[in-house]
């Protein structure tokens, strides 16, 4: 077998295996490659249309009611080596997530994180320009370290790892704490209740009644996220009234 088929078959199966974590990459390298078209350069894709239109900023997300920037942003990035270092990490967390808790739950997970990064940034950071998967990224850490506590499974490899990406978001300029820090929140909480809570039902609950239980308990987090948001843009709303 030559390399090339080795490598066409090694990425085959990584889409069949992990196929949420796969597609999640292929799109943030996607939407990448689109800005750097756009923008011309390598380095300044932020430049581009595309970029500008998708990453967050909250006073548009406010003024224009442009919400999807809490979503989109996490699909942008600011030049190569922020995508590739949260590529990397996404890769890392997510092939071993994915395979415990299944698709579903698995993306149901990212996108909460995703977006309870981008409501901190709203509430905490209300003027910064934020991109990055990195508090999807955050959320998939926090997630995994409750599974792990909660399982009693080694929990001191990842908790050295949160700990030192939060002392990273500290300490180096330009670093989002607020959207890490919300990531990692939501996505804990996340993972209670979409892979912990299920198990601690009473054993003669059924398969649906978990299901049920556990989705819906989830569907009620999402509203929390969504009442932050609502209640992050009425803060700035009103912080903008008094300053005039």
């Amino acid at each position: 077998m030559t390399t090339a088929a080795r490598r066409n078959g090694a990425i085959a199966r990584f889409f069949r295996l992990q196929p949420v974590t796969a597609w999640l990459i292929a799109a943030n390298l996607a939407v990448y490659v689109a800005t750097v078209v756009q923008s011309g350069s390598l380095l300044d894709n932020a430049d581009s249309p595309l970029f500008e239109a998708t990453a967050l900023y909250p006073p548009f997300v406010v003024v224009l009611d442009e919400w999807w920037r809490l979503l989109t942003a996490a699909f942008q990035h600011f030049g190569p080596l922020h995508l590739l270092l949260n590529m990397y990490m996404l890769w890392i967390l997510g092939v071993g997530t994915e395979r415990s808790i299944g698709h579903g739950r698995y993306l149901a997970l990212y996108l909460i994180s995703a977006l309870g990064g981008s409501v901190a940034v709203m509430y905490f950071s209300p003027g910064a320009l934020t991109a990055g998967a990195s508090g999807a990224v955050f959320g998939l850490m926090g997630a995994y370290g409750i599974i792990a506590a909660a399982l009693r499974l080694e929990f001191r490899g990842i908790a050295v790892l949160i700990g030192l990406n939060i002392l990273v978001s500290i300490l180096v300029p330009g670093v989002s704490l607020a959207a890490h820090m919300g990531g990692l929140v939501v996505g804990a909480v996340a993972a209670l209740v979409l892979v912990i809570l299920p198990r601690r039902l009473p054993a003669r609950v059924g398969r649906g009644t978990r299901r049920a239980a556990s989705w819906g308990t989830f569907l009620l987090l999402v509203a929390v996220v969504a009442v932050a948001a609502w209640y992050s843009a009425e803060v700035m709303t009103l912080e903008s009234v008094l300053r005039r």
